[in-house]
């Protein structure tokens, strides 16, 4: 094992002076006991954990503080078979802290119905991880997120937004008289409530994880591919910068490096693809929303907005065989003295194999193949849609007047699915730790694990499968 000193002395840092830091043109060479590529939330979360249990951890960053156009076109992707619009805008965003600089937060956790989809609802997979099994590590997830649990049960202290309480319509269909089948919480209520996201970049998670005494972070290192010796992976080939190439010895190797990046790492490096599961098995969250002017603004003044989320589609058997729906209903601010509900829903969509990311046939800068994405709405997610839009006019309707309708939007910045998590090698590309099937120490802590995309944003769950993955290499080290 590399002591303290030897780790510091091989990554040429000196952590004291800076916790964050970047060497251009270094050629010494680089090791550490775990390293992990990656520092949006997954990657962070992971790499706090095992030093908090001493291990020592390379975090290595493709993006730096700033964005940058340059390192922004690294992370290119092209249009697929099916040519459907589909804007990636920020979702793959390279720059420390991932997507994190951009999360809002709308944190509920998922529900048996959801990860026990095909048993209870006809719809989609079941998942090889129970909602036992992930309870405490979402309990977990939300404090190191520094969110509130969603869910009212959960968090009876949750202050209850001011919209119910001024709208009867409202009140009525929380609690029960409109919808029979409803699952609620309050969440974004007012600045200064404590519900504002965990930016890890902005609010310094970055720095205090890096200036632990086990971990370092590089940023603008760019992780070309795993290099493997039989079934081991035995480190990291980089470039800097500069394009400078150098290499990083590792024990254990883990990617942290969002939907679209980890799959195309897993087939730059060649591993992973045992099962032809690889890239395939793509979701999104599409959406749309409906706009209603108030008559009288609630709003505070100052306040951006206020919402509720709302889950439907999941309980009513009626509904059996379609995918769930995630509502957020809220007050927006507009002109002087003015202000709109808004009803936005997310849907649920279901895995399909031919939605894919593959090798794309252009190339980055480093002459890396691009990845591709082949994205499609199945017939399945059509009639998803079709059901949760007349839900979501029917809410519209009951809170106040639909004034104008969005467009349907193809996704939703939650990149799902492309390396996924499965009870055998044949139905996956991870197992339920998170282990690359067919491999002794390669990972992946991405929502690019999930078997179905569930009606939630991803940020929560995949912060609780990172903590969950760290203990269980920590543990694996100390009882091998």
């Amino acid at each position: 094992m590399i002591n303290r000193r030897q780790f510091l002395q091989s990554a040429g840092w000196a952590l004291a002076a800076s916790p964050v830091v970047s060497i251009l043109g270094c050629t010494q060479k680089l090791a550490a006991e775990y390293v992990i590529i990656g520092s949006g939330p997954a990657g962070i979360a992971l790499a706090d954990t095992l030093a908090q249990a001493g291990k020592q951890v390379l975090v290595l960053e493709g993006g730096t503080r700033q964005t940058d156009t340059a390192l922004q076109s690294m992370h290119d992707v092209e249009a697929g078979q099916w040519g459907l619009p589909y804007n990636l805008g920020w979702a793959t965003q390279r720059v420390l802290g991932g997507t994190t600089n951009l999360w809002q937060s709308h944190s509920p956790r998922p529900l048996e119905e959801e990860l026990a989809s095909q048993t209870l609802r006809g719809f989609g997979e079941d998942w090889p991880l129970t909602l036992n099994t992930l309870t405490p590590w979402l309990a977990s997830s939300e404090r190191w997120l520094h969110v509130r649990p969603a869910q009212p049960q959960l968090n009876p202290s949750l202050p209850k937004n001011p919209y119910i309480d001024t709208s009867t319509a409202l009140s009525e269909l929380l609690s029960g008289k409109g919808y029979t089948h409803l699952e609620a919480g309050a969440y974004g209520m007012v600045s200064g409530e404590g519900a504002d996201a965990l930016r890890l970049l902005d609010d310094g998670e970055i720095d205090r994880v890096a200036a632990l005494n086990t971990v370092a972070v590089r940023p603008g290192t760019i992780a070309r591919r795993i290099r493997m010796t039989g079934e081991r992976a035995v480190g990291v080939e980089c470039a800097d910068l500069k394009g400078n190439a150098f290499f990083v010895e590792a024990g254990t190797v883990i990617v942290c490096g969002g939907g679209i990046q980890t799959p195309r790492l897993l087939w730059n490096s060649g591993v992973g693809n045992h099962s032809d599961w690889l890239g395939a098995g793509f979701m999104e969250h599409p959406g749309m929303q409906i706009y209603g002017h108030r008559a009288a603004p609630l709003l505070p003044p100052g306040v951006p907005e206020t919402h509720i989320h709302v889950r439907d589609m999941l309980y009513d058997p009626a509904h059996n065989g379609l995918g769930g729906t995630l509502l957020h209903v809220g007050l927006k601010p507009g002109a002087p003295n003015r202000e709109y509900t808004m009803v936005e829903v997310l849907f649920e969509q279901a895995p399909d194999r031919r939605n894919r990311i593959l090798p794309g046939n252009k190339k980055d800068a480093l002459g890396d193949p691009i990845p591709r994405i082949d994205y499609r709405l199945t017939e399945l997610d059509l009639a998803t849609i079709q059901r949760g839009q007349q839900l979501q006019h029917t809410l519209a309707e009951r809170i106040g007047s639909v004034d104008n309708t969005s467009a349907l939007r193809t996704g939703s910045h939650h990149l799902l699915g492309a390396t996924r998590m499965a009870a055998n090698p044949a139905n996956g590309v991870v197992d339920t730790d998170l282990r690359v099937w067919g491999t002794d120490n390669l990972y992946v802590a991405s929502s690019s694990t999930f078997p179905t995309g569930l009606t939630v944003p991803p940020t929560l769950i995949v912060v609780a499968l990172a903590q969950r993955l760290a203990q269980h290499l920590a543990m694996l080290k100390a009882h091998p």
